[in-house]
């Protein structure tokens, strides 16, 4: 029953999937490839705020949870095969899976946690430790994310996780 509310997806690598400006009506369930959840800035940089692998749940939470138009941007990293539950299919779920509830909440839980780590590292971490602390929380993502991502999610630029590597690999 689960997954008739669900509808399979596959999208291309770099594939814009929620935009900024848009209300969220779509939560992601990831079965193959990466996803990233980032901001853009004034000047047009690219922040990443939290990469998405197998097996996890990827939207624009603030946008999809209070249907505004929100501050993030959805964007395939690689080619990515989607379970993709919209927002009345959610609601659907929850009446009729009341179990799906919990399951959505652990997920909500999660995605906080993770947030409040990456926050708490910024403000506690050098950008070498954030690094060293992203290459053991996320062996499976060094070579599979592109250099520039990891380092706005680190919030370094790309020339100083170069030097960053390269001090690890000397060392």
């Amino acid at each position: 029953m689960l997954s008739s509310f669900f509808v399979e997806r596959t999208v291309d690598a770099k594939t814009l999937l929620i935009h900024q400006d848009q209300i969220a009506q779509e939560i992601y369930f990831i079965q193959s490839g990466l996803a990233r959840l980032y901001y853009q800035t004034e000047n047009r940089d690219q922040v990443t705020a939290f990469i998405f692998s197998e097996n996890m749940f990827a939207s624009c939470l603030e946008s999809f949870i209070q249907q505004t138009s929100g501050n993030q941007n959805l964007e395939t990293v690689e080619s990515c095969s989607l379970l993709v539950l919209n927002r009345d299919g959610l609601e659907q779920l929850y009446k009729k899976l009341p179990k799906t509830n919990m399951i959505m909440r652990k997920v909500i839980e999660q995605r906080f946690i993770s947030s409040q780590r990456l926050l708490a590292s910024y403000i506690l971490k050098n950008p070498q430790q954030r690094y060293e602390q992203f290459v053991s929380d996320y062996p499976h993502l060094i070579q599979r994310v592109p250099q520039y991502v990891i380092a706005s999610f680190l919030g370094i630029t790309s020339v100083s996780l170069s030097r960053i590597r390269k001090r690890i690999s000397n060392s």
